[in-house]
């Protein structure tokens, strides 16, 4: 889909992506309801002919108006003199609004998880990710429809809020099942967000043990590591992190090899 991009965006490729009877939608119905300019997290298969096939196509802020979407680290959730705010570091923008880092207000913003992870409901823990439970080091990503960021209260309001996937890289410390999936505690390095981000003070959120992720994979988890993984294992896993009062637990999509720390 076009959009009001800053330049880098601008020259970006540009990828036909076509759809079907198949595809999920989210946040709108349909084919009819998406325009250009309205920004969407989707997924898409390679088809034998080079094309793209959305399987699932998702709308998390409908509205067009002077959009910038921001994906990045949240790295820092905390009240600011009793004003609701979080502060990110975007690795990716497009739109009309280009600041790094942004501080977001987001009193009146919708939070969302990520829709390409069904399984959700299944997890022996909630998984939940809102205001109060966002916490720093998770990846986000952000939509706003200012043009320009403002001082406290208002900063740059924020529309939606949506938790997004993310790699971790850890030494297995542990291996186990819960509720039919498999558990996988890992252990980060002092210099990985989430134990570097606990250091700062007044957060919203605390950690319990913020170098300590408990990894959960079940049968629909993509297993690409080479080697069995075994207590002492490096091991790459990407999914969607929440905080489960004050543990970090990880819904996994993905494993593969990691690498020396």
């Amino acid at each position: 889909m076009g959009s009001n991009c800053a330049p880098p965006a601008a020259n970006a490729p540009v990828w036909r992506v076509v759809s079907n009877s198949g595809t999920a939608f989210e946040g709108v119905t349909g084919t009819s309801q998406l325009a250009a300019g309205m920004g969407v997290d989707m997924d898409a298969a390679l088809q034998l002919d080079g094309s793209l096939l959305a399987k699932r196509i998702s709308v998390y802020d409908i509205s067009m108006n002077d959009l910038t979407i921001a994906e990045g680290p949240l790295i820092f959730n905390t009240p600011i003199e009793g004003y609701q705010s979080l502060e990110m570091s975007p690795v990716r923008e497009l739109g009309p609004l280009a600041l790094a880092p942004i501080t977001f207000s987001y009193g009146s913003a919708v939070f969302h998880t990520s829709g390409a992870f069904k399984n959700l409901d299944n997890l022996p823990f909630p998984a939940n990710f809102t205001a109060a439970t966002a916490v720093d080091g998770q990846n986000i990503s952000a939509s706003t429809h200012a043009l320009f960021a403002s001082i406290e209260p208002t900063f740059v309001p924020a529309t939606a809020i949506t938790l997004i996937p993310q790699i971790i890289n850890g030494t297995v410390s542990a291996i186990g099942s819960e509720g039919g999936f498999t558990t996988y505690a890992v252990t980060l390095a002092p210099y990985d967000l989430f134990p570097a981000l606990a250091l700062q003070p007044d957060q919203s959120a605390v950690l319990t043990s913020p170098n300590t992720v408990i990894v959960y994979a079940d049968s629909n988890t993509q297993m690409l590591n080479t080697n069995p993984i075994a207590v002492g294992s490096v091991v790459r896993f990407y999914g969607l992190v929440f905080n489960d009062n004050g543990t970090l637990r990880m819904d996994c999509a993905q494993i593969d090899n990691g690498v020396a720390e």
